[in-house]
């Protein structure tokens, strides 16, 4: 399944293995708007549950400080894996050290969902999971 968001901007789908993946238009400048509505729509996606995400950078050309400030405090979010090819992707992405739940870059996809599925396993085995 795969969802527009962010007033068109972005595609959002899921991966059988229930991690979602955001993939934003070439081009895109990310407001504070665009963060909620992205974020609002994963949650829906993600059936009104808590939900892992990979973040493809690679599109993205900038995102205000509104839409960092969006991200980083939505606790509906296990973990994000934001995935870039380059320092300015790198840049981008620096901006997540303060959120909420854990996030980190990647410059391979494959690392990058070991990461998640990592996560997902250290909640599910957590002596305080569920």
């Amino acid at each position: 399944m795969r969802r527009r968001a962010a007033h068109g901007k972005a595609w959002l789908s899921r991966r059988p293995d229930g991690i979602q993946r955001l993939e934003w238009v070439e081009g895109s400048t990310i407001s504070g708007k665009d963060a909620a509505d992205v974020l609002e729509a994963s949650f829906c996606l993600a059936g009104h549950k808590p939900y892992a995400i990979l973040v493809e950078m690679t599109a993205i050309v900038h995102q205000t400080q509104e839409a960092r400030e969006t991200f980083n405090a939505d606790s509906r979010v296990i973990a994000a894996a934001l995935l870039g090819v380059g320092p300015m992707d790198e840049i981008l992405a620096g901006g997540a050290h303060t959120a909420v739940h854990p996030t980190s870059y990647f410059t391979s996809e494959d690392d990058a969902i070991t990461w998640i599925e990592l996560h997902l396993e250290a909640l599910t085995t957590s002596p305080h999971a569920g």
